[in-house]
């Protein structure tokens, strides 16, 4: 009643049972799993994921059996006999009989297959949920120990399929299951039956049935075979559509939307292409009404053959036998056999997962706290591989002291601090480690949750400790100037905070957790100067004074203070010792240090400006409201037209009717047949005997002409609806504004093209097509019941009107329940990603216990979600049946006190009416099955609705191919802010960059640099005018925008592909260009030393490449576009200084001839620019020549280079001197 008159949201979800609870079943299930390794193990076999489930489920399961033998072994059995007793006792007057006992049989009967039933089938879903959960447990479990060997192998678009669509099937499958075994039984106790009535006929229509078993026995292999495949493309779907989702701003800045598309829309294809071929084959099993018909016209037809007469007794007990035997063979078993092998295609998948590498457990020595010791370490990414990427490493950290690492791109460094942490595995050597670790991963980790808990992550909250370490590490100001301040709830990925703000919450954390020693990977790249310092001298000299400390540092100029430095290269530590004794062994550190104070001045945080206010960070975009409304006409309208032909529509839903008619007509013409030899003897039949079996044999090919025209029409029109709805989902999110990025997490979005689509794909056609045959077949059963006798419509409209309350008063409960399903199952996709991205770091904290907890907390709210949904799905089921009984009692007593009463009529009548003990039920629960999956549709449908980038449509310029030819930037009056609501980030920003001059942004944190490359991108919509060669960029087709302009961006983003794909993806370029473009970044011989070239794939965020490689390869690319206008956005935050100084030089060389913007991080990026802007809360408060700005001593500029150290503010005074000297000579 509550769901029928309110809506239900996310806190009216019950609490689960505690028989589903994943505290006791997962922590059950992962306890006996690792006693199932154990076991296998030692005995040399496979360990069984089936096994395990059948070892703590089994007893349930034969309960549910026993209520399964009481329904399908002795009340339908039953009721048939009942019946035809009960049309003797009319159908022959000379036998004195008393029909009230039959009549109670066969009312007794319906009631009790209506009692046991449904407990069966909802002890059933129950029995689903917890293999479920148990599943669901396991897979988790099993990402926390992964290898990155393994996580290389497993795409988290992998993983989540496993736990979105994998685990599905249980659904489907317990209940169906029942009846592989059940049906044998059920046909031998049938066959006696139909033996008693018709003799050896009962043999032809039985082996019909019988023979149709090993058909699907290839129907199963078949269905399995065509799962798997389309499970594999699903895989690959998925995992590109993850690094999309992750990558979008690169893509839009790229333009490479269409790239992108072509190759999910291929994967979508093949997908497709498996899914309607699985489909088909489920077609044949759903088509088991046909089957009854042909198997009873058999029958009917060699028994008139072999002599024998028809009579209503016997022809209506053979009738109902069919039914229910044909029901049980030709469409429970099927299903049951194709489940069966969809299931284990799944719990192989899941079986498989479950037994990839895991990281080895770190062990922690006995010794003096805070002590490191490895001795000739050598190690390698994977284990076939014959490169190491560590070798010889040796070296012993003492307790309490203050250690470094530096070295190029791709030494070894991060390897390093994973080798102690154990993320990669030891070849050969000795780890000693003696002590609690903690750890600041060099790409910061951040989750969707308040500031204090990503800091605290699972800590006790110590209010002194906090403190300071929100002091020293400089986010009191941060923190101050957010709305809730450290209350505030950052998006995924910390989407509403800049880098630095990143970078310093992921090194408190660190700091926080109190251990002995803290593994920090470059902790200073991403943040200003000022800042740098702060952080070195308050956080890591003096916070964490006492501790071992390993440091991981581009910063040279801090080396000084260290008390160990070790220096990598190629993997191996080429040179160890303090400062002194590394000038003492001729190590050439007078050079680095040199570089550093000219490299190493940070002149600013960097800065990904908040692209939605903080307020804004948690709430979903949503097209359309979801209350407590039924789904609607239009989303209806949107499945089944959405390949816009009523002429597919039209003659789909033709031969929907016409099947109907044909099942009909082939009822009521045999019971004219019987009627007709009743009344005029078996003799005068005889001759007639002959067109009736033609018109009945005619009828019956009918029927399988039309079915099998039905099954191929529908296929077709629901895959078509499938791929167009997805195609257009994907369109709309791949041009969907940023701010929905921002908005919604990538699990939201990735639950519809997974879990949605995965209904819309598979489980809606199959409701769709029970339900309409279904339907279809009910209404056929009530017209001929009251044609036979019009008096029975009274109880008919009665029954309909009811059943038409009852489903509207169910569906809207149902369906509220079901959307909530949806949202719960959002959070609980998202929390697995982002514990995918955060492996690392959880490991290192320990805390698997902490995330395991919340996973099931995820867990059990999706579990009782649909417990919710199944319950109600059920009590209206039961109500349907109990209606029908009530039906049944009606027609049965009609009779029984009928002084006319006629056996045909009676056999008829009843027959139709035991039918829609089944059909009814079924039917109108397939139906509802049918609006709920319809969810799915209203969910992809929504995003129709999402705020969209402008179309070509919108565009009134077409500049020349060959824009921009000068490369001339004008901002006139320009505002820009990223929502209605959300205050101005640039403000009234005026000034021109002449064609060819290199520029350099700078600014604090919040200070509008960002956005100015937002608003060059038309990533935001702005006010104003951006003029580019005096064309307005908001006039331009947004792909010729983005095309003409070349971006390296701060965060290096790789997606899975060849290595041509990532420089080239629309293959306009030949190799020699390619190659070209690689050698001026220095990667040619990287790159040719691979074993494919160019054709080398990139792992899942090209982690088979350094941080600098990557960042290279970004450089490349922009080489190949060629284009005259170049941004750099933080491109070397995160580089060692000779990839800085690499990617300087490239620039000033191959761009040479361009107009450049840089957003600041090192100042002698900039110094030597033609101008520089500063930018202050979204205003321009300086431009023109560095050397210019540093004459006001009062000025933004002077100030930023006056905080660096003295020596390095007098260099940069050099440089800039020099720079604006040279300009004026070439004037």
């Amino acid at each position: 009643m509550y769901g029928y008159r309110k809506n239900i949201t996310q806190e009216d979800v019950f609490q689960p049972h505690s028989e589903l609870r994943s505290s006791n079943l997962g922590n059950n299930a992962i306890d006996l799993w690792q006693e199932e390794l154990k076991g296998t193990y030692k005995h040399g076999r496979k360990p069984s994921l089936p096994k395990l489930i059948v070892k703590m489920l089994a007893k349930e399961y034969l309960s549910i059996s026993a209520l399964i033998v009481i329904c399908e072994l002795l009340a339908r059995p039953l009721q048939a006999f009942f019946l035809g007793e009960f049309i003797l006792c009319y159908s022959d007057p000379n036998l004195e009989r008393k029909p009230y006992f039959y009549a109670c049989g066969v009312i007794v009967c319906v009631f009790c297959n209506t009692i046991f039933l449904h407990p069966a089938v909802l002890a059933s879903h129950h029995l689903a949920f917890k293999i479920r959960v148990i599943c669901g447990s396991l897979i988790y479990s099993k990402i926390l120990r992964l290898s990155k060997e393994a996580l290389n192998q497993r795409t988290p678009g992998q993983i989540l399929n496993l736990i979105s669509n994998d685990v599905n099937i249980f659904d489907r499958m317990v209940f169906t299951s029942q009846y592989l075994w059940v049906g044998p039984l059920q046909t031998f106790i049938i066959l006696g039956l139909m033996y008693r009535e018709v003799g050896v006929a009962s043999f032809f229509g039985l082996a019909l049935l019988l023979l149709f078993i090993p058909l699907y026995f290839v129907l199963g292999r078949l269905a399995s075979k065509f799962r798997l495949k389309a499970s594999l493309k699903r895989d690959h779907r998925l995992r590109f559509m993850n690094e999309i989702i992750q990558g979008i701003n690169v893509i839009k800045m790229y333009a490479w939307e269409k790239s992108f598309s072509k190759v999910i829309f291929k994967f979508r294809k093949l997908e497709i292409n498996f899914i309607k071929l699985g489909l088909y084959v489920k077609s044949v099993a759903i088509t088991y009404d046909v089957f009854i018909s042909t198997a009873l016209f058999l029958t009917m037809v060699s028994g008139v053959l072999l002599g024998e007469k028809l009579n209503a007794s016997s022809v209506f007990i053979v009738t109902t036998l069919f039914s229910t035997l044909g029901f049980t063979l030709n469409f429970f078993f099927p299903q049951g056999m194709i489940f069966l092998s969809e299931i284990f295609v799944s719990l192989n998948r899941i079986n498989d997962f479950l037994l990839c590498d895991e990281v080895l457990p770190v062990t922690r020595n006995v010794g003096a706290k805070g002590t490191i010791v490895i001795q000739q370490a050598t190690s390698r990414w994977e284990k076939d591989s014959d490169r190491n990427i560590l070798s010889d490493i040796d070296f012993e950290i003492e307790c309490e002291s203050l250690n470094a690492v530096i070295g190029s791109v791709a030494s070894g460094k991060t390897s390093l601090l994973n080798l102690i942490l154990g993320e990669i595995p030891l070849e050969s050597g000795a780890i000693s480690i003696n002590g609690t670790i903690s750890y600041a991963s060099q790409d910061a980790w951040i989750f969707s949750s308040t500031i204090k808990q990503n800091i605290l992550f699972g800590s006790k909250m110590d209010e002194s400790r906090y403190a300071d370490v929100i002091k020293c590490c400089a986010l009191e100001r941060d923190l101050s100037l957010l709305p809730n301040g450290d209350k505030t709830i950052v998006g995924e990925r910390g989407a509403s905070l800049s880098g630095g703000q990143k970078a310093r919450i992921n090194l408190a954390r660190a700091i926080y957790r109190d251990a002995d020693i803290y593994l920090l990977d470059d902790p200073l790249s991403a943040v200003d100067t000022r800042v740098g310092k702060h952080i070195f001298e308050y956080c890591i000299r003096r916070f964490l004074k006492g501790k071992t400390i390993l440091l991981i540092t581009h910063q040279l100029q801090y080396l000084k203070h260290v008390d160990s430095i070790m220096v990598m290269e190629n993997g191996t530590i080429i040179t160890k010792g303090s400062q002194s004794d590394l000038e003492n062994s001729g190590f050439d550190f007078v050079r680095f240090l040199r570089d550093s104070d000219q490299v190493d001045d940070i002149t600013e945080e960097p800065t990904v400006q908040n692209s939605t206010s903080f307020n804004q960070a948690k709430a979903p975009i949503q097209g359309k409201p979801t209350g407590i409304q039924m789904i609607s006409y239009h989303t209806y309208k949107d499945y089944f037209y959405a390949s816009k032909s009523w002429t597919i529509l039209l003659m789909c839903f033709s031969l929907f009717v016409l099947v109907q008619l044909a099942m009909s007509s082939a009822s009521y013409f045999l019971a004219y047949w019987v009627n007709k030899e009743h009344a005029d003897g078996f003799t005068s039949i005889m001759q007639e005997q002959s067109i009736y079996v033609y018109v009945y044999s005619t009828i019956i090919l009918a029927s399988l002409i039309f079915t099998t025209l039905r099954s191929v029409s529908f296929v077709n029109l629901t895959t078509t609806s499938a791929r167009i709805l997805h195609d257009r989902m994907f369109s709309n999110v791949l041009h969907a504004t940023i701010n929905f990025f921002n908005l919604n997490s990538s699990g939201a979005i990735l639950n519809r093209f997974s879990k949605d689509l995965a209904t819309i794909d598979e489980m809606l056609p199959n409701a769709v097509m029970i339900a309409g045959r279904t339907l279809l077949s009910i209404t056929g059963v009530f017209c001929v019941i009251c044609i036979v006798n019009p008096w029975f419509i009274i109880p008919t409209l009665f029954v309909l009107i009811i059943l038409n309350y009852l489903r509207r008063f169910y569906l809207a409960t149902d369906l509220n329940v079901l959307r909530v399903e949806g949202q719960v199952r959002g959070p609980l996709y998202g929390y697995v990603n982002v514990s995918l991205q955060g492996l690392s770091t959880i490991r290192a904290f320990s805390v698997q216990k902490l995330l395991t907890e919340e996973f099931y907390r995820h867990q059990d709210i999706h579990s009782s979600a649909l417990d919710m949904a199944s319950t109600v799905s059920r009590a209206f089921a039961y109500w349907m049946d109990l209606l029908n009984v009530i039906y049944i009692i009606v027609i049965t007593l009609f009779y029984t006190f009928s002084a006319d009463s006629f056996g045909v009529n009676i056999g008829l009548t009843i027959s139709q009416a035991l039918q829609l003990m089944t059909q009814l039920p079924w039917g109108v629960r397939q139906s509802t099955d049918a609006e709920s999956f319809m969810v799915s549709v209203e969910r992809v449908v929504e995003y129709d609705s999402i705020s969209k980038e402008r179309d070509g449509k919108g565009a009134t310029k077409k500049p020349s191919n060959s824009w921009p030819d000068f490369g001339k930037i004008e901002f006139k009056n320009v505002f820009l802010r990223y929502s209605d609501t959300a205050p101005y980030v640039l403000q009234d920003l005026n000034f021109t960059i002449r064609p060819m001059e290199k520029v350099g942004i700078v600014g604090r944190t919040g200070a509008g640099k960002s956005s100015i490359i937002a608003a060059l991108f038309q990533l935001v919509d702005n006010e104003g005018f951006i003029f580019i060669d005096g064309v307005d960029v908001c006039k331009i087709d947004l792909p010729i925008l983005r095309k003409r302009m070349s971006i390296i961006p701060q965060d290096p983003v790789l997606f899975t592909g060849t290595i041509r794909s990532n420089l080239d993806p629309f293959e306009e370029y030949g190799d020699e260009v390619l190659w070209k473009a690689l050698e001026e970044v220095r990667l040619k011989d990287v790159v040719n030393g691979l074993p494919s070239g160019l054709n080398c794939e990139i792992s899942q965020d090209g982690s088979n490449f350094s941080v600098g490689q990557r960042q290279l390869i970004c450089l490349a690319r922009a080489i190949v576009r060629s284009n005259k206008i170049l941004i750099l956005d933080e491109a070397t935050a995160n580089v060692d200084l000779d990839t800085d100084t690499l990617i300087q030089e490239t620039i000033r060389h191959k761009f040479s001839n361009c107009t450049v913007l840089t957003v600041a991080h090192r100042l002698n990026t900039i110094i030597d620019c033609d101008k520089v802007l500063v930018m202050d809360r979204g205003l321009a408060v300086e431009f023109n020549h560095p050397y210019l700005l540093l004459q006001n001593t009062n000025g933004f500029f002077y100030n930023l280079v006056q905080q660096t150290e003295k020596v390095m503010a007098n260099t940069l005074n050099d440089i800039a001197r020099r720079s604006y000297q040279k300009a004026q000579q070439e004037e």
